[in-house]
């Protein structure tokens, strides 16, 4: 009896423990889903002498590869009906990426005139 119920307690902890880790990743998607898409929003607005047309049309493909990639992630992960991790070697890129977007932010934000207070 002892067995089946240390069975069963293992089986459970195992099941939330996926759960959370499916949780996890879905936020962390989730977050590199919103800056890839904050990423294409400020491209859209970003003059010529912040970033040149040719490196706009660089990030923009890599912005769209990466929401390729977000998808297809989270594709696999309705298919599984086991919990995944995605790889660090795999996220680098994501993360490489949402750095860029920030520093787009900060560019865009350093040229923009200040604006008299309402």
């Amino acid at each position: 009896m002892g067995e089946t119920r240390g069975q069963h307690m293992g089986e459970s902890t195992n099941r939330d423990a996926g759960s959370l880790l499916d949780e996890l990743l879905a936020s962390l998607l989730d977050d590199f889903e919103h800056w890839f898409q904050r990423g294409e929003e400020l491209l859209q607005a970003c003059p010529e002498e912040v970033m040149p047309s040719e490196e706009r049309q660089l990030m923009e493909g890599r912005l769209q590869d990466g929401k390729k990639a977000i998808a297809a992630t989270r594709s696999l992960m309705a298919a599984s009906t086991q919990p995944m991790a995605v790889s660090m070697e795999v996220m680098n890129p994501w993360h490489g990426l949402v750095t860029e977007v920030w520093a787009l932010a900060a560019k865009l934000g350093s040229t923009r005139s200040p604006q008299a207070p309402s």
